[in-house]
């Protein structure tokens, strides 16, 4: 089964159970395994003024084609409290598909993500699990693609643990 890094993000409610709930939830799909998670990072937010995020990175084997794979990812999402709002807008839950073994170009998916080179609140926790996956299309690892961002003030907070 093809191997896919899944970014997890919350900055409302109870952030960490949130994100726990979510892992459970990604793991309860029919075709997909959770492997293994990050620690936990916080980060502030992109775009309008909001509570802080927490982060982590889920590594995931799929049987499923991407595109089911997001829709399970919304219909999470969406279970867990998010509601339309404005683009960056805070969120309950934030499920991303962040880097695959293939790359995705369909609308309202692309893998690997288009922002993920530059978000150190996504590289750091992806860099802890696989930092050596290469980027195909920009042909560099998650190290080396962290390591030439300037500090965006993410920091790990601790474990990430989830019962399965």
């Amino acid at each position: 089964m093809p191997i896919l890094y899944l970014g997890l993000g919350a900055n409302l409610g109870e952030r960490e159970h949130n994100l726990a709930q979510g892992v459970r939830r990604l793991a309860a799909v029919e075709g997909v395994s959770v492997h293994r998670r990050s620690s936990l990072y916080q980060s502030a937010p992109v775009g309008p003024q909001q509570p802080d995020y927490l982060n982590a990175v889920l590594e995931v084997e799929c049987e499923l084609p991407p595109l089911e794979l997001l829709v399970a990812c919304k219909r999470i999402e969406k279970d867990l409290g998010r509601v339309a709002g404005p683009r960056w807008g805070p969120r309950p839950l934030d499920i991303d598909l962040l880097l695959g073994e293939e790359i995705v170009a369909e609308p309202g998916l692309q893998v690997p993500h288009l922002e993920l080179h530059k978000r150190a609140f996504a590289l750091m926790p992806l860099c802890e699990l696989a930092p050596q996956a290469m980027h195909p299309l920009l042909h560099r690892t998650v190290r080396s693609l962290l390591n030439d961002l300037e500090d965006q003030g993410v920091r790990r907070v601790g474990e990430f643990f989830v019962d399965l």
